[in-house]
């Protein structure tokens, strides 16, 4: 029988947007029409509604949730097992033994839940206890009796070495090297049986494989990602901390969206997308320059997308309009939902900074929620200990950016932007409140004309402020 190929997983980053899950279909579509019919699109956090509204357009399903890729011991065990029932006798049971060649035997009830364990080692113990090694006769009665007997009157039933299916390999490892039995039982929540798992298979295990879009980071990354093997990177950001053992493909161009590159390289291949994943591939391209506002879009994102809108007989503008419409849609969503779809951390100078951004069509949509966001970013920064907290809601229709900021003297960061930016800041402040002593805490806000970018127009300005600061 012809050995099945692992699975392999295209994931983005863990608060995924528009442009991660859609590279991520579309690569693994690429890949499987390539030949690799064991890659498979996964995500790595929840769909925002502009992900989501974009999906249910081209009735493409959500990629499946991977919370992490840890090595677990039910991603190892050998299934189906040979069991017996506590009332089967010993002679039976050392048939199966004999002719399954099999060393551990676990009992089960009648609903497979784990009764007791059975070994060949204790069978002889058995035998070599119970025997009579100087009356052949009476040695053979003695056998005759033994082999009668049920394996619930010799099983072992106290202090059992057993895992759970999500246990994490590592952990199993230490339990093993310290008991050295030859195989243990696995069980899920309900103590019912899955499998044996042995010290072989800490010499045989192999880490799951992925292949990572829009993200090179591992403060970005799936947990576990230092756990397993990274096949390739297409990505379009700057180079972050991930290593590897081994040399991998990796493609990252300064282009607006990993899409771009996704959809380059179909053509690259002399392959067209299916009209579905032409339009995924054109909407992740929309979400990330900003319907081609934003600074990073270049020509070949512009190009590109209309190449998949044609394919997907859509129109990319109309497109762009509906995807952010349904972004900006309050219903149903927390500040904690607004603030956290679009989140991500970084390391500025010798600042750790978390950075949001909330696109909206006017400023006045958020004006109602402005007090509790800032109490969301005040939260993040006191829970995760960042030393600033920046939350930016964009407004598509005046393509200006508004900097809510939460940390150390917040009010520098207006000074940033005048000095790094170029840019003619307008400084004000969305409220303060006193606390319980009266006091005022400080949460400005500064208004960045023609700044819609993150990646190209905010952290950059950040990188060399803190920077120099730390000179």
């Amino acid at each position: 029988m012809p050995i099945k190929p692992r699975l392999i997983y295209v994931l983005g980053h863990t608060r995924p947007d528009t442009d991660s899950i859609c590279s991520a279909i579309a690569y693994a579509h690429l890949k499987q029409q390539l030949g690799f019919t064991n890659v498979r699109a996964g995500r790595a956090g929840p769909i925002n509604p502009q992900t989501r509204y974009v999906l249910s357009r081209f009735a493409v399903d959500e990629p499946e949730l991977i919370e992490d890729l840890h090595v677990r011991v039910a991603d190892l065990i050998d299934r189906r097992p040979v069991t017996v029932p506590a009332s089967t006798p010993l002679r039976e049971v050392g048939d199966l033994m004999r002719t399954r060649q099999v060393k551990t035997l676990p009992v089960v009830d009648s609903r497979d839940r784990l009764l007791g364990i059975l070994t060949v080692g204790d069978l002889a113990q058995k035998y070599l206890e119970e025997i009579s090694q100087d009356d052949p006769v009476k040695a053979g009665r003695q056998i005759q009796q033994l082999l009668a007997q049920p394996v619930s009157s010799i099983m072992r039933t106290d202090s059992l070495v057993f895992f759970v299916a999500d246990d994490r390999l590592g952990d199993a490892r230490r339990l093993m090297l310290e008991t050295r039995y030859r195989n243990y039982p696995v069980v899920d929540e309900d103590y019912r049986l899955l499998g044996l798992i042995s010290r072989y298979h800490l010499l045989a295990f192999s880490r799951k494989q992925v292949i990572l879009v829009d993200h090179n980071e591992k403060g970005q990354a799936v947990p576990g990602i230092e756990e397993a093997e990274i096949l390739e990177i297409i990505d379009h950001h700057r180079l972050g901390d991930l290593q590897t053992g081994e040399p991998i493909y990796v493609r990252s161009e300064p282009v607006g969206s990993t899409c771009t590159l996704v959809a380059a390289m179909f053509f690259e291949n002399g392959l067209t997308p299916a009209p579905a994943v032409a339009g995924l591939l054109c909407a992740g391209i929309l979400s990330d320059t900003v319907i081609f506002k934003s600074p990073t879009c270049t020509d070949r994102d512009r190009r590109l997308a209309q190449s998949m809108a044609r394919v997907a007989e859509v129109d990319p503008e109309a497109l762009g309009r509906e995807m952010f419409r349904a972004a900006v849609d309050l219903d149903g969503r927390s500040p904690e939902d607004l603030f956290y779809e679009d989140f991500k951390e970084f390391y500025l100078g010798d600042e750790r900074v978390g950075i949001s951004q909330i696109e909206v069509m006017g400023l006045d949509v958020l004006e109602p929620l402005k007090d509790s966001l800032r109490d969301v970013l005040e939260k993040a920064r006191q829970y995760a200990g960042y030393d600033l907290v920046v939350l930016m809601v964009t407004d598509l229709l005046s393509e200006g950016t508004e900097l809510l900021v939460e940390g150390k003297n917040p009010t520098r960061i207006a000074q940033a932007f005048r000095d790094y930016g170029g840019v003619n800041v307008e400084t004000g402040v969305w409220a303060e409140k006193g606390d319980q002593s009266g006091r005022l805490r400080e949460s400005d806000s500064v208004f960045l004309p023609r700044v819609i970018s993150r990646k190209k127009q905010v952290v950059p300005v950040l990188v060399k402020f803190l920077g120099n600061q730390k000179r």
